[in-house]
């Protein structure tokens, strides 16, 4: 399967930093695999907590993790700072795909890329949902016209 090309800082709508740790670099003095999904994690909810989005305590839906995936593009180590871009890609009925870039500080090309695809689901019992309106309008907010 042909890997997809590095996606420049354009393709994504927002972005966040991180401070990546001493203990996140493996024996090969890069970050481990696992590390990538915590930053991408920790970028994703954070916004999502940012607009509302993210209660479990709450009485609106929330959207969880049905599935993940991430391209490794090129190396990122401690001290780097990276830079998380976000996107939508993909907008269903009661899901939605997120597309993430790990850039490092100053970079155009994307070292990593991952996709997650959250689910929202009723707050008590846990079924699919549609979103209320306004966290569609949030997450609208995030769609990145294709160039061109």
């Amino acid at each position: 399967m042909p890997r997809a090309p590095a996606l420049p800082r354009q393709a994504f709508a927002h972005f966040n930093s991180h401070q990546t740790r001493w203990n996140d670099n493996d024996q090969f003095g890069h970050l481990y695999n696992v590390v990538y999904f915590e930053l991408f994690d920790n970028a994703m909810n954070n916004w999502l907590i940012e607009r509302g989005m993210l209660d479990p305590n709450g009485p609106d839906p929330i959207p969880v993790v049905a599935e993940a995936g991430c391209s490794y593009l090129r190396e990122v180590s401690y001290p780097d700072i990276v830079e998380i871009g976000m996107r939508i890609t993909h907008m269903g009925r009661s899901s939605f795909k997120i597309g993430l870039g790990m850039f490092r500080q100053g970079e155009d090309q994307a070292a990593a890329q991952a996709e997650f695809t959250l689910v929202f689901v009723t707050p008590n019992g846990h079924k699919p949902c549609p979103p209320p309106d306004h966290y569609r309008a949030e997450l609208e907010k995030l769609v990145v016209p294709e160039a061109g």
